[in-house]
């Protein structure tokens, strides 16, 4: 089962299994379309993080910065190196102009030329990561690190979500099945708040669940969403085309 699907789960409880009598209740949970648990592979300092917890960003921010002047020093020799290994290549084409080298010498000269590039472009390509920029506008939700820490490699830094692009996850029983299509309307009405969420379908599962006897859809708001975040839960009523 996947993350998502345990997620869901999860928030819809023992509410969203039938009975032999009674058909389960329609459920639904809010949840972002965009979010991700960004780690990185780089194993240095921590320079910069200037978002905390709850704190917004723009598409583009910077959300960690680390401490790479070693790594852009290697940048910088690995450059020298493949200067002087091209300078070689380029004496060695004209000396074979000449016929003072043979072809050989050439072929040499061009695959050490390549090789330091490779290792050059290498190191650019990590130099890169050395900030992690924002990919999406959001909200931090979680951090797992510290300024002047040194994380482990690969291991989630930060958490982040937009709160804005919503979708609602459904747990609905097999009897809204056939007459539930992508464009049918219905409302979610938030459990804690009362809040009333009107919505349409825009992806119906592929199959029943044998053992609950429900499937799953998704929809998204086409209603207001203020005070709504992702992992709220409640109702879902069904309008034209569900039951």
């Amino acid at each position: 089962m996947s993350r998502r699907a345990v997620v869901l789960a999860l928030a819809l409880g023992s509410q969203s299994v039938a009975t032999a009598n009674e058909p389960s209740a329609h459920r639904g949970v809010i949840r972002a379309v965009h979010e991700a648990a960004i780690s990185s592979d780089l194993s240095s300092r921590i320079v910069d993080l200037p978002f905390r917890e709850g704190d917004a960003f723009r598409r583009g921010d910077v959300l960690v910065a680390f401490d790479c002047e070693r790594l852009q020093a290697e940048m910088k020799a690995a450059d020298a190196e493949r200067r002087g290994h091209h300078a070689a290549w380029e004496n060695a084409a004209r000396l074979y102009q000449l016929r003072a080298a043979g072809a050989h010498d050439v072929s040499i000269a061009a695959a050490t030329h390549d090789k330091s590039a490779a290792v050059m472009e290498s190191l650019q390509a990590r130099v890169k990561h050395c900030r992690i920029l924002a990919p999406f506008d959001g909200q931090v939700v979680d951090l797992t690190v510290k300024k002047h820490e040194t994380p482990p490699p690969n291991q989630p830094i930060i958490r982040i979500i937009d709160n804005r692009s919503l979708e609602i996850d459904m747990l609905l029983p097999a009897a809204s099945f056939a007459k539930l299509a992508p464009g049918s309307s219905f409302s979610l009405v938030i459990d804690d708040t009362g809040v009333v969420i009107e919505g349409r379908i825009v992806r119906v599962g592929a199959a029943l669940d044998i053992v609950s006897q429900t499937f799953k859809a998704a929809g998204v708001p086409t209603g207001a969403t203020v005070g709504v975040i992702p992992g709220m839960s409640g109702s879902i009523l069904l309008g034209k085309g569900g039951k």
